[in-house]
């Protein structure tokens, strides 16, 4: 049996369509805090173990019982909090006997100055799946493509792309395209162990970011290649708590240096298909954003 952890999530989620596209839907549950929220899924034919509270392991322990694989998604929560609610996952998958744990980190995760606050504790997980003695498989994943839909309603609202990214580039992946690779970690036995890299199929710069917008909405809307400060001001008047305005400046510092501009070929080894251009569900969708303005 697999266990899908995060099954509210939109990750989570994602990572549930696909794998019902690729096993029995018996062969699989998906875990989440609170299960009135998964009324939906239920309603789907997707078996739902509720009490997953990361901070918990012995809750953590009860959801993982009886899995041969787990599926460990990064929760969010402030960096110290999330770094013990990880280790209490593999605490509770270990515990349960669960035989191979898959963990999604980051791109950056073998950085040890990253300036992305969250890569810090992504970098200590790993440590301790390979402490824990649970053969493990690390799915290090780039950005969501997704993300640059929230960025271009501020952009859209004010007239400019800020982000203080420079010519810095991301190969940005959608959550169905990271899904799929996913799933296909999770129901094969073939690729059981290791490290892969999971990308959209090419990197692109916010300036790029900006002109895709800009062509989808029919009005310029440039990048401001803004300070660190100015952007972090931004995300806290937004309503941002702090430990994600200290992340994403920090990410945003992180693709400056390059450290988000790797291309890997592994979704398309693993999922059987290439992924969709990361730029893609941003042309798509912008037309909608700006009617809706």
């Amino acid at each position: 049996m697999i266990v899908v952890t995060g099954g509210n999530g939109q990750l989570g989620r994602a990572v549930v369509a696909a794998l019902r596209k690729r096993v029995d839907p018996t062969s699989f549950v998906a875990s989440v805090r609170d299960g009135d929220k998964a009324a939906d899924l239920v309603a789907d034919g997707v078996t739902i173990r509720g009490n997953a509270d990361y901070s918990d392991s012995d809750a953590m322990a009860r959801v993982f019982d009886g899995a041969r694989t787990a599926l460990i998604i990064s929760g969010n929560a402030p960096v110290e909090v999330r770094r013990q609610q990880q280790r209490n996952a593999i605490d509770g998958a270990k515990r349960a006997g669960v035989q191979r744990i898959v963990y999604t980190s980051v791109l950056d995760a073998a950085v040890p100055d990253s300036p992305f606050s969250f890569t810090a504790v992504h970098r200590d997980t790993e440590a301790c799946l390979a402490e824990s003695g649970v053969p493990y498989t690390i799915a290090r994943h780039t950005a969501y493509a997704e993300l640059n839909l929230l960025f271009a309603k501020g952009a859209l609202a004010t007239g400019k792309l800020s982000m203080p990214t420079g010519d810095g580039r991301v190969a940005f992946a959608t959550r169905a395209d990271l899904a799929g690779a996913l799933s296909a970690l999770l129901a094969s036995e073939e690729h059981t162990a290791g490290i892969y890299t999971l990308t959209g199929p090419a990197a692109h710069s916010y300036a790029e970011v900006a002109t895709a917008l800009s062509e989808s909405v029919g009005r310029t809307i440039p990048h401001d290649d803004c300070s660190p400060e100015a952007y972090a001001a931004g995300l806290t008047a937004a309503g941002l708590p702090p430990f994600l305005v200290e992340g994403m400046v920090g990410m945003a510092e992180a693709v400056r240096r390059g450290l988000y501009a790797e291309v890997s070929q592994d979704i398309r080894l693993l999922a059987g298909q290439a992924p969709e251009d990361g730029l893609t569900i941003l042309r798509r969708v912008a037309p909608t954003l700006i009617r809706a303005a």
